[in-house]
């Protein structure tokens, strides 16, 4: 009987021996499935992640220094105040107006969201107009490289006078016109899927205009591009020259600049039609013949207390204007109401 129950109870503890080291097995087998498939899942991902780093990396950048010829072009239109069809007209008539002028600015800025900044040119905050007026719009093409302008054609190729294209939050634009204008007001325009046109929409989204502000603006007519810095040095000084021929028919844009006496003193005659004399700005009036001395021309400005007006001469370079105080070799301003001194006359500076 004592044999039988000690058989029983060594085959027992097999049993229990047996089962134990079978669910160590498995567990370990378990454990060591488990820690292949997360190694595998790893590895996946890790390969993932390397294949959208080298794709990201190999993605094209655009060169945006393609807007150069742009400016430059725009620069040149301006300068010589003619215009085609590839540009907004408006710019370069705003710029050469006597009774009406405006200077415009652009700034770069990616309208659409894709990775591109735009090019965009605006009218300059001032006598004409209360605030920043877009005139043209260009992109570049992701594929090509090439320059695109965006606000071309009958209704967006005029845009800044009668009809504004009005930049909104939800990246789309508000096009209008101001009373009296014919066509195309109330509408809107969306960017197109590639980012390459502009498509009209028979209403605007409604969504509220962008304070235009703060876009970092710089003046067109001071922008120096890679394509035309290599030519500015050669042209700096004639292009900078007091230019008679235009003086006498009224214009004053080659006076445009900062003047500085020897006494530190400085006149700045502006593109948009102002004159910054002594601390103070008054509107530009006229440019006339000065009566008294031939070859100098007389700038008139609007004071409200036009009886203590300081006359304001423009002396082009080897003309005399009878004093020995100035350098009649330069370019110079004579401002005085008396006899000239070495103090009266301003030279430009920039």
């Amino acid at each position: 009987m004592k044999k039988k129950l000690l058989l029983l109870a060594t085959g027992l503890s097999s049993l229990t021996l047996l089962a134990a080291c079978s669910n160590q097995s498995n567990h370990l087998s378990s454990t060591n499935s488990s820690s292949s498939v997360e190694k595998s899942q790893s590895s996946s991902s890790e390969s993932s992640s390397t294949s959208n780093s080298s794709s990201s990396s190999q993605e094209k950048k655009v060169d945006t220094s393609a807007y150069d010829s742009i400016i430059s072009k725009y620069q040149t239109a301006v300068a010589n105040n003619q215009t085609d069809a590839s540009l907004n007209s408006l710019i370069v008539n705003y710029a050469n107006s006597q009774t009406s002028p405006a200077s415009t600015v652009y700034t770069y800025r990616d309208l659409d969201g894709n990775g591109v900044d735009e090019l965009i040119l605006a009218f300059k905050p001032g006598k004409l107009f209360k605030e920043h007026v877009i005139t043209d719009i260009y992109t570049i093409s992701k594929d090509s490289g090439k320059v695109i302008r965006l606000t071309e054609g009958q209704q967006l190729g005029m845009l800044g006078e009668r009809m504004t294209l009005a930049y909104l939050m939800d990246n789309t634009f508000s096009y209008y016109g101001s009373a009296g204008a014919m066509a195309g007001g109330g509408s809107g325009y969306h960017f197109s899927s590639d980012g390459q046109s502009l498509v009209k929409d028979d209403s605007d989204s409604g969504a509220d205009e962008v304070d235009l502000s703060n876009w970092g603006w710089k003046d067109l007519s001071s922008a120096s591009t890679n394509s035309s810095s290599s030519t500015s040095s050669q042209t700096q000084t004639s292009s900078s020259a007091l230019k008679p021929d235009e003086l006498k028919n009224g214009n004053y844009k080659s006076a445009v600049g900062t003047w500085k006496s020897s006494n530190g003193q400085t006149i700045k005659i502006t593109s948009d039609g102002q004159l910054e004399l002594w601390g103070n700005a008054y509107p530009i009036d006229k440019v006339s013949q000065n009566q008294y001395v031939s070859g100098i021309y007389s700038l008139t400005y609007v004071d409200s207390n036009p009886t203590g007006n300081t006359p304001i001469q423009l002396c082009p370079k080897g003309v005399s204007d009878r004093s020995d105080a100035g350098d009649n070799s330069k370019d110079r301003i004579l401002a005085t109401n008396g006899m000239p001194s070495e103090e009266d006359y301003y030279y430009r500076v920039d």
